[in-house]
């Protein structure tokens, strides 16, 4: 089944930027995980990164000391496997 839920979608103005997340997150087992870049969201590169809204501030932190450019930080309801 499934339902929709709220997620936080970050977008990168480049892909380069994009990977950069992901090979942060992996390295510090940060949650999310690589995404298309939603219709919804306007985006410089194809990828996004997906998680809960509630990691935002985390998020923003890290990928912000680690100096991974990002272009936007939003929160859409997206579909979700329910289990």
């Amino acid at each position: 089944m499934r339902e929709k839920r709220p997620a936080l979608v970050i977008t990168f103005p480049t892909t380069a930027a994009a990977m950069g997340c992901e090979s942060l997150c992996r390295e510090r087992s940060l949650p999310g995980r690589t995404i298309p870049v939603p219709g919804e969201v306007a985006a410089g590169c194809g990828l996004a990164w997906k998680a809960l809204p509630e990691d935002e501030p985390l998020l923003r932190s890290e990928l912000a000391a680690a100096g991974v450019p990002t272009e936007g930080f939003t929160v859409i309801d997206m579909w979700e496997v329910v289990r």
